[in-house]
């Protein structure tokens, strides 16, 4: 398998070099200390969990885990949904604030409750 010769991105090398000091001086198999997975998880949402992995190196499927948990927390359905009339008023401009998180928005989930009567 052809080696990854990716250039590492500058977010990466200060955790890089602070997990590798803190790797000198503790156990081969000492689990990390909480602040480093949630430096690590910020970057893998940015980055991807794959890159995230080889670049510090981390554990991919202790991360990957740890990103899937961080966000099914913040995921969040729309708390409010208004109708404005759009310029022309000929019809109605949809409009969603997210508050927080960044979840996938379930469209279908929406439409179907757009057409649903009584609505």
């Amino acid at each position: 398998m052809p080696q990854d010769d990716t250039p590492i991105a500058e977010e990466f090398l200060d955790l890089r070099q602070r997990l590798a000091e803190w790797r000198s001086t503790h156990p081969r198999r000492a689990p990390l200390p909480e602040p480093f997975w949630t430096e690590a998880t910020r970057l893998a949402k940015k980055h991807g969990v794959y890159r995230t992995s080889r670049s510090l190196p981390v554990d991919f499927a202790n991360l990957r885990k740890r990103l899937k948990g961080s966000t099914t927390q913040q995921a969040a359905g729309p708390q409010f949904l208004e109708l404005l009339p759009t310029p022309a008023g000929s019809g109605y401009c949809v409009e969603i604030l997210r508050v927080r998180g960044d979840g996938a928005l379930d469209w279908n989930q929406l439409l179907r409750a757009w057409g649903q009567p009584g609505r």
